[in-house]
């Protein structure tokens, strides 16, 4: 009787000692299956509460790299154009940059002295392009875009900030955004009465969100800002991130508590849809429908967070049978016709600048989708 009672408290089927060791089989296997995923569902946002540094550190990605990158060679990284590599000085050390010419330039002897005077050249806007996280400025998606850009006829300065490629220091919020107004100053200083446009993907988009509201602010702003495959917010981004898996069974109480006060607390805000309210310049937003990093919901939301407080802002969206994802919009046809109608939309609005874009809201330019 003994035996079988306790043969009955693991399966109802006393009588079949085989299925009584299955069952033990499939419990202990369940049970081995779930601890893993227990264990990181609750020590993941508790890593994140206790050492929010870390959570920075993989927010930003810095220490992923290509071994053996020349920074030096423009040219040696797919880069189809003549171009000059150069450093600045930022407040963490130095900051690597590039400057690329209009690829109908390419074959045109310069100098590098003549490649900085040629950023003030009229005929050839500047778009100064912020990169999202993990890399460099060398990595293939991005120097496919410079192609792109250089082809229809600007120039492109690419730079990384502290801790990426050959930038000296480690990342903070603070510090890639002061990285990256010490590149605009410099461009600013050179271009003179030239267009500069500034571009910021992924990450990058709540850099120069940020930046331009800055600018925007001390009536500095650039002519125009491109956020392509943007997030609206730190909250939405990190929740809607592949890697939040783990933490989305928390109340939006315990986000707060566990993840996002601890995150704030090192200086990791990134509030793009509060400070996009404050821009003067025409903003346009790239993203693909089928964006797995950042959906492209969080673009809408964005988009609508400029239109709620009457900015300029044109939201183009490429829809899913596109395939563009996170990084290929690049890859788009009609990707330089769009950029060449916002560029000559922004010079239009620099020289006759409306009033209530100084300080107040405008009203918003039409929203499109790109079909297949």
């Amino acid at each position: 009787m003994g035996a079988q009672s306790r043969y009955f408290l693991i399966s109802p089927d006393v009588q079949n000692p085989g299925r009584v060791c299955l069952w033990r089989v499939v419990r202990v296997s369940a049970v081995s299956a779930l601890l893993p995923i227990v264990s990181i569902c609750i020590g993941a946002p508790l890593l994140i509460y206790f050492f929010p540094e870390l959570m920075q550190h993989l927010f930003f990605l810095n220490f992923r790299r290509m071994p053996m990158t020349d920074y030096d060679n423009v040219t040696s990284n797919g880069v189809k154009t003549a171009g000059r590599s150069f450093h600045l000085q930022g407040e963490a050390g130095r900051i690597g940059a590039w400057h690329m010419l209009p690829q109908s330039l390419a074959d045109t002897p310069m100098s590098d002295d003549e490649m900085e005077a040629l950023l003030g050249d009229q005929r050839y806007p500047v778009v100064l392009y912020a990169h999202g996280n993990s890399f460099d400025r060398t990595i293939a998606h991005r120097c496919e875009l410079y192609n792109v850009l250089t082809a229809a006829g600007y120039q492109v300065v690419s730079f990384d900030y502290r801790g990426y490629g050959d930038s000296e220091g480690s990342p903070t919020e603070g510090g890639i955004v002061n990285d990256t107004r010490v590149v605009y100053d410099y461009v600013r200083m050179h271009t003179k009465e030239n267009a500069i446009v500034v571009w910021g993907h992924s990450m990058g988009t709540g850099v120069c969100t940020r930046l331009t509201k800055e600018l925007s602010l001390a009536r500095n702003a650039p002519a125009g800002l491109v956020l392509e495959s943007p997030f609206n917010n730190l909250r939405d981004a990190v929740m809607n991130h592949p890697f939040s898996i783990p933490i989305r069974w928390m109340t939006r109480g315990m986000i707060d508590r566990l993840v996002l006060n601890p995150l704030r607390s090192v200086g990791l805000v990134m509030e793009s849809d509060e400070r996009i309210t404050h821009i003067t310049c025409p903003i346009l937003i790239l993203h693909a429908e089928d964006d797995h990093i950042i959906p492209v919901k969080l673009g809408r939301a964005l988009k609508e967070a400029a239109e709620s407080s009457k900015r300029d802002v044109e939201y183009v969206e490429f829809p899913k049978t596109r395939e563009f994802a996170h990084k290929f919009i690049y890859t788009a046809p009609e990707l330089p016709e769009i950029v060449s109608k916002f560029v000559s939309r922004c010079r239009s609005a620099a020289a006759s600048p409306s009033p209530s874009m100084t300080s107040s809201p405008a009203e918003p330019a039409p929203t499109a989708t790109i079909s297949s």
